[in-house]
């Protein structure tokens, strides 16, 4: 059950800035940035050679600090997804970076008027604006010329999660979900799910979505069936409102909290009995990504978006998920491997470690990446 992991490769790429979110497989690496690019970077797992880059918003004309962003990224089969946090602006690519649609979940006719809005003399936008904000406070005509000023459009469909299954496209928002797919060639919203709670998690749960709600402070989920397309009962457990979560089904592992709860370490609870299997590194460190391909995990250690300049040495540690599960293995006798990585080195990056089958792929210094290789020994 032990594990041996090996790098087989070191990637140098003087531009990539503020990795917050990385995904692979056995093809690609995908790099989602946080500042002001709106870049998504996509790698050649084996060689590190840069494929192609993403242009994930349409914030360019906008002025700092109203374009920073942060870009978040999945893979499916076929697909490539990113969403900008900044203006919700989801987008599907193919695999060698074209753009197959975009902003399926925002109303157009709304967008192509604020264009038009945007497009016209100043005399006649000024005109235009004193029409609409007639009988608006002082700060209500503020706000209202602040969003024609940079083209904000209201959108009642603001994604909080997203997760991707057999490139079907699940999007969590404050009263439901939708998934978007492709059908007889056009990829639209397939389905809108209308429930009546805000959707705060959405994560693949072995054959089904889990589709995770706040009730009195607690994160309580429920199973989509995807095959049947209905929504199952609430699972037997209440969970902490926990940073991030992943699920090996039927245990979900999560990591850090808000509010009065430990933070440290990983928890793992069984959904469906209820009961908490083990808390793994509890009163550690605190952590602030996770990830799996079933047979391992890894964790990153949290850190403040800002930096004292002091060095500070940062933890990625990563476990056999059957080990862990077996509750007849004491923590000290676990297999596990990890390293540590200076935040000098850093800069404004985050360590993020995310796993193929055979590979596990790390971001963890200003310009590297590095591709270690996997083996059961």
């Amino acid at each position: 059950m032990a594990w041996t992991i090996e790098t087989v490769a070191d990637y140098e790429d003087e531009d990539k800035h503020g990795v917050i979110d990385m995904v692979c497989d056995e093809e690609l690496v995908v790099v989602g940035q946080s500042g002001w690019s709106g870049e998504a970077r996509v790698y050649d797992v084996k060689n590190g050679e840069l494929k192609f880059k993403l242009q994930c918003n349409d914030l360019g004309d906008t002025p700092a600090p109203f374009s920073h962003d942060s870009i978040l990224v999945w893979l499916g089969t076929s697909i490539i997804v990113t969403v900008g946090t900044n203006d919700n602006t989801l987008s599907v690519w193919d695999r060698s970076g074209t753009l197959l649609a975009q902003d399926l979940h925002k109303d157009k006719e709304k967008i192509a008027e604020m264009k038009r809005i945007q497009g016209m003399e100043d005399e006649e936008k000024e005109a235009w604006f004193e029409e609409q904000t007639a009988g608006m406070n002082e700060e209500e005509k503020y706000n209202y010329g602040m969003a024609m000023a940079f083209g904000f459009v209201s959108n009642d469909k603001k994604i909080d999660c997203l997760t991707v299954k057999d490139d079907l496209i699940y999007c969590g928002f404050d009263r439901g979900f939708f998934i978007v797919g492709n059908e007889d060639g056009e990829w639209k919203i397939i389905k809108d799910v209308k429930l009546d709670y805000e959707v705060k998690e959405i994560e693949v749960a072995g054959n089904w979505i889990a589709v995770g709600k706040v009730q009195d402070g607690k994160k309580v989920f429920s199973l989509w069936d995807p095959e049947n397309r209905e929504m199952g009962d609430d699972l037997k457990v209440e969970l902490k409102y926990f940073r991030s979560g992943k699920f090996v089904y039927p245990n979900i592992f999560l990591i850090g909290g808000r509010g009065d709860v430990d933070k440290t370490g990983v928890e793992i609870w069984n959904v469906e009995t209820g009961e908490m299997v083990r808390h793994l590194l509890k009163g550690e460190k605190r952590y602030e990504f996770i990830n799996t391909n079933g047979k391992l995990f890894a964790v990153c250690e949290f850190i403040n978006s800002w930096s004292s300049g002091e060095e500070k040495m940062l933890k990625l540690a990563v476990y056999n998920v059957d080990q862990v599960l077996d509750t007849d293995i004491p923590e000290e006798s676990l297999w596990s491997h990890s390293c540590e990585y200076s935040t000098l080195d850093l800069g404004s990056e985050h360590i993020r470690a995310v796993f193929s089958g055979n590979n596990l792929v790390v971001n963890h210094g200003r310009t590297k990446l590095s591709v270690m290789a996997l083996k059961e020994a």
